[in-house]
């Protein structure tokens, strides 16, 4: 595995070389590619916070090099200067096989029964990090920019215990299917003059959770904002640091009083 360097490296190692290329195979015999940050010496016993960072539909393909040219950079960037190591996961779905089925456009949208190929991979690579004590299973993380901001929500959706907090960028989700998500940590980013996604996939899914009583969920939309603003969250250390400070096990159902 690459070692997630100390800051003063970021000159000296591109995203490219700070990422291991993985292929995934799932029980169908298909194929899926991803890549992988990690401490290249992990200590032992220790387990590491995750982030599974989704890309936009300009980066998918099967090079398994292109999820890695918008917003990872940054987001690598800023991470760099986090006391902490941290893995991310960056998997590459196909053209033909995005993150949802079908994206949240209209408050109409209801998810699919069955998540996507490319979503069923990319949550069972996390299992796979815990289930080999490499990754935190309370320090889960997700976030997504475009159409991975609309993975961000089906993944969190399909699994509102599974992680510790989410960061969808520019995305939306199914409004009728907030309720499990009451607890659950979310940022939300949009742009308010994004002219490639209307602005209300993401009002819509922040006014559904108030209305289900979330107060765990924040929205923030900058004004000047068009569709690429995931730079601008990704280099802000504050966003980083919420992000990371959030954990699953510190949110206990209330039946569950030891």
């Amino acid at each position: 595995m690459i070692a997630m360097l100390a800051s003063p490296a970021w000159a000296q190692f591109s995203v490219d070389e700070m990422f291991h290329p993985f292929v995934y195979t799932n029980e169908t015999g298909e194929t899926f590619s991803y890549r992988m940050s990690a401490p290249q010496f992990p200590e032992e016993g220790k387990r590491y916070p995750l982030i599974l960072f989704l890309h936009g539909s300009g980066e998918c393909g099967t090079d398994n090099q292109r999820q890695l040219a918008i917003g990872l950079p940054t987001l690598m960037r800023t991470l760099l200067l986090c006391p902490e190591p941290v893995v991310v996961i960056a998997p590459q779905c196909q053209a033909g096989n995005w993150w949802v089925r079908a994206l949240a456009r209209t408050d109409r949208y209801a998810m699919s029964r069955e998540p996507s190929g490319s979503m069923e991979v990319a949550l069972a690579l996390c299992r796979n990090a815990v289930a080999t004590g490499l990754a935190d299973s309370n320090r889960l993380y997700v976030t997504g920019l475009s159409l991975g901001g609309f993975g961000t929500w089906d993944a969190i959706q399909r699994e509102p215990s599974f992680f510790a907090a989410a960061i969808p960028i520019c995305g939306g989700g199914d409004i009728r299917r907030v309720k499990p998500l009451r607890r659950l940590p979310i940022w939300v980013f949009y742009g308010r003059v994004d002219k490639n996604v209307a602005v209300d996939c993401s009002r819509r899914m922040v006014s559904a959770l108030h209305d289900a009583g979330s107060s765990s969920v924040q929205y923030t939309e900058y004004e000047d904002g068009a569709h690429a603003i995931w730079d601008r969250v990704y280099g802000n250390r504050e966003v980083l640091d919420w992000l990371l400070s959030q954990r699953r096990d510190e949110k206990k159902p209330w039946w569950r009083l030891w």
